[in-house]
């Protein structure tokens, strides 16, 4: 055995102090150099080890012994590092678990061993001491106890004094939910949201304080299970037992409601029991029956069943009868003495003893009238099922129409024709605030021109978009027609009320009366209607010669353009509104004014404009000359209203954040209805001018891309897809050159189609605009010139 360190200095008694005491503890005790180096060892190192003092001390290192990570571990300056967990395998193969203290050899005035101080000392020359405490048998003894409450059927929670879990098993872990780990080291109540509501809250210290154990039942809400918990204090804790006792409060609860049920039975059943004698006399009664009688049982008694029943029953007959049968079931209509009728399903049985009958009476007069309400209800189901078919063939036949007029005369024919209803009008309001008859089906004129007088202030209310219903109609509007109930439906779409659907039903008094889920489908009908003839408006003002062309004054702040013209300070021109698949319309304009293009970058530009709320998205097209942006709107403008409503904004132009909007309408438009519409959606807008224009026939014909040669027949209308890529082509600068606008890849973008799609609907729009332009144009040369001019 080498000398222990320091024995050589003048420090020896101290070392050989220092030798004998941890010769006599019961860890094994190494002293090692920083490099792991064995300088010493204790002498029962051998019955641990296996190897003996002195081979350890020549063969062995720290690392080869213990574990590598024990080499050298203290930080500079650090004195100790305690229990530091290994296990070490001997010759046998036998598994010896450690606890480790390594500690520095200074004496008490900052000395290493060595002998020098530690700001002399050589780092390679410090001495360490490791201490190992063998835990293998109480490690192994906790893995046992470990196990044992592994084993137990109950959850187990051991506690300490202040109520922090030490200690659980599987079945714990289970029902609290979460990792081991997690519960470990943490407060009891901190698993409880709201712990003073508990019981362990108040009896678990009460348990620690008299040292009593103590059980209770609980109710566990998360596993929605019963648990009786037991309770063992000690000097130490508590040992907490958690039984689950839930199929027991189960079975508990079922008996005691087994008895319940079964005292109820005797008590009194629900089903009303009379007694009868020979007579049909009442001899008892339970209170169900005096309840379904509305009697005391004291006026009961003495009371013959003949007394309850209705007028024209023929008592005698059907008590002979049941006699005779001696049993009898069926419905049973009673008449109380109130005068209310009470329907009931019986069973009755003669002589249960002799001379006395026994009936069972159920009252069943809901059952019946739900039945009866069910029977009404699939009345209507089938009649709305062939409405909504008629609904579904009215849209059908106004899908085709061209005019206004064939839309509203369909509609008409097709109500009347289906033998749902008797009568079918339109009405419109003229410019004097009357209303007129547009079509009617099933009613001569003169009749209909009844109708709209009685129905004026009716009228009046559909034309506010809200529908009217008149049941019965008035005695000189009945006397003319075969129809008990008028409802008066607006035709509406977008701010626009096109004219009154108003129809005639005969129902005999019963419902429904065109209210409920009839009147709904009748709204969605009107509703589809007016948006039929705004399309078909949309396409008859592309081919109108004729045209209405109203100019309104923009004067609402909150108008979409009028404010990017504030936001901008320039003047913004509109050049188009093309519509969008989702409702909105991508609006392409320009803005010109002290020098705006030098004023904005296109950053701060389109997010000027995306801060307006009517904005979704914006585009700067451009900004060499003038600003050009593409600019995406849901709304917030007179324009975009009267754009969805089918009309043809032909300019809007804004300065000063005052707007000017022009556009037409075909010549037979309801000027009137369309204005009030407008104003009521837009209070600060004003018509300023109203004017009739007539068009060359080149621009009725080419302003929606539609021709008809003289040579050929078809029409060649262009799609609302290809046309609303025409228009955001030559809206967007798609046709500039050199190319300072759109290029196709963006304006498929705006319209939220794929390029390939809109290069489709764009060509297909060019190469329909080119046929009809040379087709026509060049036929004209021909006959003037008797050749081609060039």
């Amino acid at each position: 055995m080498s000398t222990f360190p320091g024995s050589g200095s003048r420090r020896t008694p101290e070392v050989r102090f220092y030798r004998l005491a941890m010769e006599s503890l019961p860890d094994t005790v190494f002293v090692a150099s920083r490099d792991g180096t064995i300088q010493w060892v204790c002498a029962n190192v051998a019955a641990v080890f296996g190897p003996t003092p002195a081979s350890i001390v020549e063969s062995e290192t720290v690392a080869s012994l213990l574990s590598p990570t024990l080499v050298d571990p203290l930080d500079l300056g650090e004195r100790r590092l305690e229990n530091q967990p290994i296990t070490v395998t001997d010759a046998d193969g036998v598994a010896h678990r450690f606890l480790v203290t390594v500690t520095r050899l200074t004496d008490d005035d900052g000395a290493s061993a060595s002998g020098a101080a530690d700001t002399d000392t050589d780092a390679e020359d410090e001495a360490l001491v490791y201490a190992c405490r063998d835990v293998t048998d109480v490690e192994r003894l906790k893995d046992e106890l470990e196990a044992v409450f592994d084993r137990v059927s109950d959850a187990f929670v051991a506690l300490d004094t202040t109520f922090v879990v030490t200690s659980l098993n599987d079945h714990a872990v289970e029902l609290f939910g979460r990792p081991r780990e997690e519960v470990l080291g943490r407060e009891l109540w901190s698993f409880s949201p709201d712990p003073e509501s508990t019981q362990a809250f108040e009896l678990f210290p009460r348990a620690l304080e008299t040292g009593e154990p103590l059980s209770y039942e609980t109710y566990f809400e998360p596993q929605d299970r019963w648990y009786e918990v037991q309770v063992f204090p000690s000097d130490t804790g508590l040992s907490v037992y958690f039984r689950d006792v839930t199929s027991r409060v189960e079975d508990q609860r079922e008996l005691e409601a087994s008895e319940g049920r079964f005292r109820t039975l005797f008590e009194g059943t629900l089903d009303a029991l009379v007694l009868a004698d020979d007579e049909g006399t009442y001899l008892d009664a339970n209170p169900a029956a005096c309840d379904l009688f509305g009697l005391p049982r004291a006026e009961l008694v003495g009371r013959s069943v003949g007394d309850f029943a209705a007028p024209g029953f023929d008592f005698d007959a059907a008590w002979d009868g049941f006699l005779g049968a001696e049993s009898m079931r069926g419905e049973f209509e009673l008449v109380r003495p109130d005068g209310d009728t009470r329907v009931t399903d019986f069973t009755a049985r003669a002589n249960i003893r002799p001379g006395e009958h026994l009936s069972v009476l159920r009252d069943v007069t809901e059952r019946v009238e739900r039945e009866r309400q069910l029977e009404v209800q699939r009345d209507e189901l089938a009649h709305l099922n062939r409405i909504n078919r008629l609904v579904r063939e009215v849209n059908r036949a106004i899908v085709g129409a061209d005019t206004r007029g064939e839309v509203l005369s369909g509609v008409c024919r097709r109500l009347v024709a289906a033998d749902v209803y008797q009568h079918a009008l339109v009405v419109s309001e003229t410019a004097g605030g009357r209303f007129e008859v547009v079509t009617a089906a099933g009613l001569s004129p003169a009749t209909a021109e009844a109708v709209v007088t009685a129905f004026e202030r009716e009228l009046i209310t559909a034309g506010r978009r809200v529908t009217s219903v008149i049941a019965p109609p008035a005695p000189e509007v009945r006397s003319a027609v075969d129809a008990d109930v008028f409802g008066c439906f607006p035709l509406a779409y977008g701010g626009t009320v096109h004219g009154v659907l108003v129809i005639g039903a005969d129902r005999g008094g019963e419902t429904p009366v065109l209210v409920g889920e009839e009147g709904s489908l009748l709204d969605d009908l009107g509703s589809t209607v007016g948006k039929a003839i705004t399309a078909v408006t949309a396409r008859r003002l592309l081919h109108a010669d004729e045209v209405v062309t109203l100019e309104f004054a923009v004067d609402d702040a909150d108008d979409v353009f009028n404010e990017l013209g504030r936001r901008l300070d320039a003047t913004v021109t509109v050049t188009g509104l093309v519509p969008m698949a989702d409702g909105r319309h991508a609006c392409y304009l320009t803005a010109e004014g002290r020098a705006v293009a030098d004023a904005w970058d296109e950053e701060t530009l389109r997010e000027t404009v995306e801060a307006l709320d009517a904005v979704d998205d914006c585009r700067v097209i451009s900004v060499e000359e003038a600003v050009r942006l593409e600019v995406h709107a849901d709304g917030g403008s007179p324009a975009l209203a009267l754009e969805s409503q089918g009309t043809h904004v032909r300019t809007v132009s804004v300065t000063n954040g005052q707007g000017t909007l022009v556009v037409e309408v075909p010549a037979e438009s309801n000027v009137r209805s369309l204005v009030a519409g407008l104003v009521a959606d837009y209070p600060d807008t004003r018509l300023v001018r109203k004017l009739t224009e007539r068009r060359s026939t080149e621009r009725a014909g080419y302003i929606g891309g539609r021709h008809t040669p003289v040579s050929d027949e078809r029409e060649q209308d262009l799609t609302e897809k290809q046309l609303a890529a025409l228009r955001a082509a030559h809206a967007g600068g798609y046709y500039d050159w050199p190319r300072r606008g759109s290029s196709a890849q963006e304006l498929a973008v705006a319209l939220g189609v794929a390029p390939a799609t809109y290069h489709q609907h764009l060509r297909a729009a060019e190469g329909k605009l080119v046929d009809a332009f040379f087709g026509d144009k060049w036929r004209l040369c021909r006959e003037s010139t008797g050749g081609f001019r060039r």
